[in-house]
């Protein structure tokens, strides 16, 4: 019992820095990309189609949490975002780096709520989408049918 939950942590503790280097590499890209300051990886989606979600907030919590990075920390996370596919780095003692763990928390955190949200946000979409079974039934009301 101890080692399927020394594993589930194990999986656990790998995943975060595998998000956050995700969301490294997808920032790194829209830098590149010529896009302005402004602009980042986490684009808000035509009010039309989504309505208003948590991403403006997901945005806000994302850049105020960049921000806090040293620029040490923002230097290891671009590195490791880019070596993310090269065989040689991943096996670097550089890759195996982590963040200080309040700053993998408030992450952890940031992406929380996010999820939370667009939960949120899929359930109201299911219970618009739900189909009234009944309305032949009630369109048909008490008519004798032969």
């Amino acid at each position: 019992m101890s080692s399927s939950s020394s594993t589930s942590s194990r999986r656990a503790t790998s995943l975060l820095p595998a998000l956050l280097l995700g969301g490294a590499a997808c920032l790194l890209s829209s830098r590149y990309a010529g896009l302005s300051a402004t602009d980042s990886f986490v684009s808000v989606a035509s009010p039309a189609v989504r309505g208003r979600t948590g991403m403006r907030g997901f945005k806000e919590d994302f850049e105020s949490w960049r921000c806090s990075l040293t620029p040490e920390e923002r230097k290891m996370v671009q590195n490791q975002a880019t070596g993310e596919y090269n065989k040689k780095f991943r096996k670097s003692p550089e890759f195996s780096k982590n963040l200080p763990d309040e700053k993998l928390k408030s992450f952890a955190n940031i992406l929380g709520k996010f999820f939370d949200t667009e939960a949120a946000d899929y359930k109201k979409e299911l219970e618009r989408k739900v189909p009234n079974y009944n309305q032949l039934l009630e369109k048909a009301g008490d008519k004798v049918m032969d």
